[in-house]
C-alpha cells in the first residue's frame, strides 16, 4: 500500500476521531438540550440517552485508533507479525463493546416509556434503529473475528516458511 494512501487513511481516520471528540462534547450534549427546550418532557430520558450516545462515540473512536494503527503496520509491512493481532482484538473489542451499547439502547427504548410531541413515530424509528444497529454490528463483528483468524493463520505461516527459509 502506497504511503500516500496510508497517510490520507489516517489522515480521515484522525479527522473522525477529532469529530466524534467534538460530538461527545459539544454536540450530543447541546442537541439534547435543544430538544427538551422544544419538548420538555424529553427530560426525564435526556441523561440515559446521552450518556449512552457518547459511551456509542467512544467506542467508535477507539475502532478509529485500531484501524490507524492496522494502517500504520501496512504502510510499514508489518501487518502480518504477531503485534498486529493485538490491534484486530481491540478492533472487535470496539464493535462489541458499540454494539452492547445500542443493544441497551435497544433494551431501554423497549422498556420505558418514552413521551412523544406527535405520533411516536420517532421513538419507533429509534427502537428499529437501535435493533438493526445491534445486529448490523454483531454481523460486523463477527466478519472481522474471521479475519482475525485468517491474520493468525498468515501469521503462523509466515512465520514458518521464516523457518524454513
Amino acid at each position: 500500500m502506497s504511503r500516500a494512501v496510508v497517510y490520507f487513511l489516517q489522515a480521515l481516520l484522525a479527522f473522525a476521531f477529532l469529530a466524534g471528540l467534538f460530538a461527545q462534547v459539544a454536540v450530543i450534549p447541546a442537541t439534547a438540550a435543544n430538544e427538551v427546550e422544544n419538548f420538555p418532557p424529553y427530560e426525564s430520558v435526556r441523561v440515559p440517552l446521552v450518556v449512552l450516545a457518547i459511551i456509542f462515540v467512544a467506542c467508535l473512536q477507539l475502532l478509529a485508533v485500531a484501524l490507524g494503527v492496522m494502517l500504520h503496520r501496512a504502510g510499514q509491512g508489518t501487518v502480518f507479525e504477531s503485534g498486529a493481532l493485538t490491534w484486530t482484538n481491540v478492533a472487535i473489542g470496539a464493535i462489541a463493546a458499540g454494539a452492547v451499547v445500542l443493544a441497551g439502547l435497544f433494551g431501554y427504548v423497549t422498556f420505558t416509556d418514552i413521551p412523544s410531541p406527535a405520533d411516536g413515530m420517532e421513538v419507533l424509528g429509534l427502537w428499529m434503529g437501535s435493533g438493526a444497529g445491534t445486529v448490523a454490528a454483531i454481523g460486523v463483528a463477527l466478519l472481522v473475528v474471521v479475519g482475525r483468524k485468517w491474520l493468525g493463520q498468515a501469521i503462523a505461516q509466515r512465520a514458518e516458511l521464516e523457518q524454513v527459509v
